[in-house]
C-alpha cells in the first residue's frame, strides 16, 4: 500500500515538471516563411530559429514574438 502512495506522489510530482519543459521556437523554412512550432528545429532541415535560441515557454510568447520580426524577415506566416 505504501509503495501505491509513493508512486503515485512521484507521478504527482514529475507531472508539472514535464509541463513546464515544453518550449516553443520561431522558425523560418527554406522558402522563407515563418512558423512557431513545439520542438528544436533540426539544421540539417534547412529550418533556422529565429528569437530565442533556447525556445519560449508559451505559445502565446512565441506567437507575441513572431509579431514583432522585422516586416521584411518571413515571407509569409505558416500555422
Amino acid at each position: 500500500m505504501n509503495k501505491i502512495i509513493v508512486t503515485i506522489a512521484l507521478i504527482g510530482l514529475a507531472t508539472p515538471a514535464l509541463a513546464t519543459s515544453a518550449r516553443y521556437y520561431l522558425e523560418i523554412d527554406t522558402v522563407g516563411n515563418c512558423s512557431v512550432v513545439d520542438s528544436k528545429p533540426s539544421a540539417h532541415a534547412g529550418m533556422t530559429i529565429l528569437g530565442d535560441q533556447n525556445g519560449y515557454a508559451s505559445m502565446e510568447d512565441a506567437a507575441k514574438a513572431l509579431k514583432v520580426l522585422p516586416k521584411n524577415k518571413c515571407k509569409g506566416i505558416v500555422g
